[in-house]
């Protein structure tokens, strides 16, 4: 049946499931069934003429919306699996967020999530909001935090940020790093760092 193969599709591309709007008429004895389905936005019809059936409307509809769908490619999806996890060095995007909101006296970011496709299978964007300004994950995710750390990562891309600590001392003109002992550099570096508080 091309109700269960539509069905599939709709799953494996990670779209809502197809939603069945049927319509009867004629006469009681021998009523005629038309059937419309819409997947993915788009809708479909069974033929003109009707089916003696609901049953065959069903198939015959989504048979039409599968031959229609299949030659399309699958929409591109963040990947299902969690992205690696950040170097010992860099913190999540959410907490860097957090931390660049904290350090210029800012609101904290708030989030708004935006939910898509059925119970079973839902896909999820989110908005950050931060400093008046408000920032959309580009795809859609298979979990909320997954969602939220996208739109983090585009937020942290798009606002100003500031050179690294040492490199503000050393564009300041208070340190200069000059070619030598290498341990000399190091102490320079962290003398510059507990300066601005790093």
């Amino acid at each position: 049946m091309y109700k269960s193969r539509l069905q599939e599709l709709c799953q494996k591309r990670r779209w809502a499931s197809s939603l069945y709007e049927p319509t009867r008429e004629g006469p009681a004895h021998a009523p005629l069934f038309h059937a419309t389905v819409i997947v993915n936005g788009e809708r479909f019809s069974s033929r003109d003429e009707g089916e003696k059936s609901l049953k065959e409307a069903y198939n015959l509809t989504a048979m039409a919306a599968f031959d229609n769908l299949i030659p399309l490619p699958a929409v591109a999806l963040a990947p299902a699996a969690p992205a690696p996890p950040p170097s010992e060095t860099q913190l999540p995007y959410k907490s860097q967020l957090q931390i660049y909101a904290q350090k210029r006296g800012k609101l904290l970011p708030s989030y708004r999530l935006i939910r898509v496709g059925s119970l079973g299978a839902p896909l999820f964007k989110s908005e950050v909001t931060i400093d008046g300004q408000t920032f959309e994950s580009p795809e859609y995710c298979h979990t909320i935090k997954e969602a939220e750390t996208v739109a983090a990562k585009v937020a942290l891309m798009s606002l100003p940020q500031e050179a690294n600590p040492t490199q503000q001392l050393l564009d300041a003109g208070l340190v200069s790093l000059s070619r030598g002992d290498g341990k000399r550099r190091h102490n320079m570096r962290a003398a510059a760092q507990a300066a601005l508080g790093a």
